[in-house]
């Protein structure tokens, strides 16, 4: 056959092929059909058959009496019925909603209105914070909350809700509809425009100590969440206390249910000039170590740590460092016991997966999970644990001034025997 009759056949060959391949597809189109390998793939997903899933969603559909939820509903509801099947509380799925209330928490800011939201059984009251949008724009405390644009709000209506409602991009605007009650019980309605700005939710807040008894000025450090931004917190928390002539600190991290392990690392390193910080364990037992860097910024000064059963994750994970390199004693309750390690999936429509994948351990190996860390100096719970704490710091920062008396008068003897010399 010659090459000329030979191309002209490979062409209609192809033609052939891409006549047949077209009316393939277009035939279930045209006639209402789906592609077989489509259903196969979805009745037998993972290797498993799915016809029960189907079957069960196709029953609903046609004897269900009542509202039915729509189909994003019910693949939300299948998607966390199939994470809550692994039994683990700490793997589990977040929708789009409350995954970006979630990220605000974690970032530490957010765009709203500078307003707490208060439930009660009349429904939202609104608590302006001062200079704030919500002030600015004549909202005041006690308002209730009606309308978010233009969705009714009432008591039935969920938390998360209003609040992701109230937030929005900074520079939007949000519409409010509130009732305000005089004290003489009249009430008016009023409509606000308020426009969002960026609010910070402060995850560290610091003061010298009020002490019982005169000596060594305390610092004292409340952190309530581990955020992008607490480390900067810290830093500046430990920066201006220092300038304040605090001699030692206490880090106060009851009810600190943890965050981002990040921050923790960093945090920890603060206080730390070497050592291991952290050591994750996986599934197979393969191990990371976490270290802590050279510079610290307060490695002369006493420091106590003060816990309780709601100090948990990321806070275990600073107090156990801290106190299995020497640096700090833990004064409280036994902490809560969260060891494991999750890792946060984005899923294509926002919403996340997090799955525990490791555990921690503390620097000593000791296990966090299902444990707890017992604190160096117990308190009861109900009695006044900060006074302890205080007073623990205070004792150790004397004990260290006496220590360095003690060394400069030795250091001093033979210093006083040399020859004076200028350079």
């Amino acid at each position: 056959m010659s090459i000329r009759k030979s191309a002209i056949y490979l062409l209609l060959v192809g033609v052939l092929m891409i006549t047949f391949g077209a009316g393939y597809i277009a035939y279930p189109l045209l006639h209402g059909t789906t592609l077989p390998s489509s259903s196969h793939f979805l009745q037998n997903l993972g290797g498993q058959d799915m016809n029960v899933y189907w079957e069960a969603w196709k029953l609903l559909d046609r004897d269900f009496y009542g509202e039915k939820p729509d189909s994003e509903s019910r693949m939300y509801g299948a998607v966390r019925g199939m994470v809550e099947s692994f039994h683990d509380p700490y793997t589990y799925f977040v929708e789009p909603e409350a995954r970006e209330l979630e990220r605000d928490e974690m970032r530490g800011s957010f765009g709203g209105i500078g307003a707490g939201i208060e439930q009660s059984d009349e429904g939202y009251l609104l608590r302006p914070n001062p200079n704030q949008p919500a002030e600015l724009a004549g909202i005041q405390d006690g308002d209730l909350l009606l309308m978010i644009g233009d969705k009714e709000i009432g008591a039935d209506t969920p938390l998360d809700e209003v609040i992701r409602l109230v937030r929005g991009p900074v520079g939007t605007t949000v519409t409010l509809l509130i009732r305000r009650t005089a004290e003489d019980a009249s009430s008016e309605e009023l409509t606000f425009q308020v426009q969002r700005a960026e609010i910070e939710t402060p995850s560290v807040r610091w003061r010298i100590a009020e002490s019982a008894a005169p000596g060594p000025s305390v610092g004292y450090i409340e952190h309530s969440v581990f955020t992008e931004r607490s480390p900067e917190e810290m830093r500046r928390a430990i920066e201006e206390l220092s300038e304040q002539g605090a001699d030692s600190f206490v880090l106060d991290m009851r009810g600190n249910t943890g965050g981002l392990v990040s921050s923790a690392l960093a945090i920890a390193d603060m206080w730390l000039d070497e050592g291991v910080i952290l050591i994750e364990e996986d599934a197979d037992g393969e191990e990371k170590v976490f270290s802590a860097e050279p510079e610290t910024l307060r490695s002369d000064a006493p420091l106590v740590v003060l816990v309780d059963g709601n100090s948990a994750s990321a806070s275990e994970i600073v107090a156990g460092a801290l106190r299995d390199n020497g640096r700090a004693i833990l004064v409280g309750q036994k902490t809560y016991g969260k060891g494991s390690v999750q890792l946060v999936h984005e899923l294509s429509d926002e919403s996340s997966l997090h799955v525990t994948n490791a555990q921690w351990l503390t620097p000593d190996r000791v296990q966090i999970t299902g444990m707890g860390l017992d604190p160096d100096i117990p308190v009861n719970e109900g009695d006044d644990s900060l006074k302890v704490a205080v007073a623990q710091a205070q004792g150790q920062a004397l004990a260290r001034a006496d220590t360095l008396d003690s060394d400069a008068t030795n250091a001093g003897a033979p210093a006083l025997q040399s020859t004076p010399h200028s350079e």
